[in-house]
């Protein structure tokens, strides 16, 4: 097989000029160290200050929401979540877009949700 049976794609040509990340710059190096003091860190005993930082980052956060350790999380301005969700350890919500979890839901351990 030849190479021309193989479609080509120019990446010199790309274009993400219209993307909107929907955060100054102070907010997202302020996130990235809360998200990787806070939620990557295994040790950080507080699960319960979890859901209060996503709130002031500007993420929607309902009752009863549990993350557990190790859960990155992209953008939580672009995020959703409902009443009583669990995300599970090493989750990986990578939200470019917005994100909306449902009530009742259950991200287990490990899971990556790409949005975007």
């Amino acid at each position: 097989m030849s190479t021309q049976d193989h479609p080509r794609v120019d990446l010199s040509r790309f274009d993400n000029s219209w993307y909107v990340i929907g955060a100054g710059p102070v907010k997202r190096v302020l996130w990235y160290f809360t998200n990787a003091l806070v939620f990557l860190n295994p040790l950080f005993p507080f699960r319960s200050v979890k859901p209060v930082l996503l709130r002031l980052f500007g993420a929607e956060v309902g009752r009863g929401v549990v993350v557990h350790p190790g859960v990155n999380i992209k953008f939580p301005w672009k995020l959703s979540i409902g009443d009583h969700v669990w995300i599970g350890q090493r989750a990986w919500l990578d939200n470019i877009d917005r994100l909306t979890i449902h009530s009742n839901v259950v991200i287990s351990q490990g899971a990556m949700i790409i949005q975007g």
